[in-house]
């Protein structure tokens, strides 16, 4: 192996450069993976618009690959795996702190460096955050285990129930993964907004039972008619990024007492009335990543959500690019108007 990757670093202008840097250190415990497909998600899109300065280790989350090193152990893995990385919390763990004694990995509190992420050729993290792919399972399957996982651990975070109606703010990755994993977990009725019609599109083929723009009040009137009146049971805000609106627009269509999942993240200071929540005893859950709940990791529900067939939720990569050419794939994921919902990087 060589002592250098090819690895894709934004300039600080919010540009990838694709270039030769060194291959990760090995560090005790800790696997080597090479990448074989990533996708691009909201957050790294919206990093290229606040990054002041040039990366030094690749980003990239949502990524899958195949073992070529294992450490010493215990673990079921083998070389030549073939795995979804969780590269956040579990793959940089320490497994002995009092968060991660309950399998809640991303708030470790000594977690090993980062060494890296997956618009790179390659990788280092430790087993616990490698899952083995079915046979079945392609590196486009790999790839979007992350972002179904994200979801799956939302709504068990967040107690949905089956039978509640539930809403979905926005109908990019997250909002199209929380609608499918809303109609696995049983939801009686799906309601999603979208901005543009390939999400409504696919929102529809996720199973949303009503789908709406994104025009003031739509979504919450949809919620409401849907509901005899009193709001949705159970309301996901996935849209995030540099805005608040959508956070006001969930806790607006979810019933009194009922839950407002805030899992797409503001990137701004938000300005709200926790009045309104207050008087309405609704419940605003924040949540992140992923973990272990009732003895499963989310990466595991979600590896059997997507193995069973029943999700389409590969359809939502519409478009692929080599590691070589990047940047046209974060331009096409910027632009909407090219059909894009996501994007993938072949490594």
């Amino acid at each position: 192996m060589s002592d250098t990757m090819r690895a894709a670093l934004d300039d600080g202008t919010g540009r990838y450069v694709v270039q030769d840097v060194p291959i990760p250190e090995m560090y005790r415990g800790a696997a080597m993976i090479r990448i074989r497909q990533t996708g691009i998600c909201g957050s790294d899109l919206h990093m290229t618009t606040s990054r002041t300065e040039a990366q030094t280790l690749a980003s990239g989350h949502e990524t899958t690959g195949e073992i070529l090193e294992l450490p010493d152990g215990e673990h079921n893995l083998s070389i030549g795996d073939r795995v979804a990385i969780e590269m956040i919390g579990a793959g940089r763990a320490c497994l002995t702190c009092h968060f991660c004694r309950y399998g809640q990995y991303k708030h470790c509190v000594n977690l090993a460096p980062d060494t890296g992420g997956g618009f790179a050729q390659y990788m280092t993290r430790k087993p616990a955050g490698l899952f083995k792919l079915p046979d079945s399972f392609t590196w486009l399957d790999g790839a979007i285990v992350e972002p179904m996982a994200v979801s799956v651990h939302g709504l068990r975070y967040g107690r949905m129930q089956p039978g509640d109606i539930v809403g979905v703010v926005g109908s990019a990755t997250i909002g199209l993964s929380s609608i499918a994993v809303a109609k696995a977990f049983g939801a009686r009725t799906v309601i999603a907004s979208a901005r543009h019609r390939q999400q409504a599109e696919a929102a529809k083929r996720m199973g949303a039972d009503i789908v709406v723009g994104t025009e003031d009040g739509a979504f919450e009137a949809a919620c409401m008619d849907a509901s005899g009146g009193i709001g949705a049971d159970f309301v996901v805000e996935s849209v995030g990024g540099h805005q608040s609106e959508s956070f006001a627009q969930a806790i607006s269509a979810t019933r009194n007492q009922g839950t407002m999942l805030y899992l797409g993240g503001m990137k701004i200071p938000l300005e709200i009335d926790l009045f309104e929540p207050l008087l309405r005893e609704i419940r605003v859950q924040s949540v992140i990543c992923y973990g272990v709940i009732d003895g499963r990791h989310d990466y595991e529900v979600a590896i059997d959500l997507l193995e069973s067939g029943e999700i389409p939720y590969s359809e939502i990569v519409t478009h692929q690019f080599g590691l070589e050419d990047i940047q046209d794939g974060f331009d096409a994921a910027w632009d909407k108007t090219s059909g894009s919902i996501k994007v993938h990087v072949n490594i």
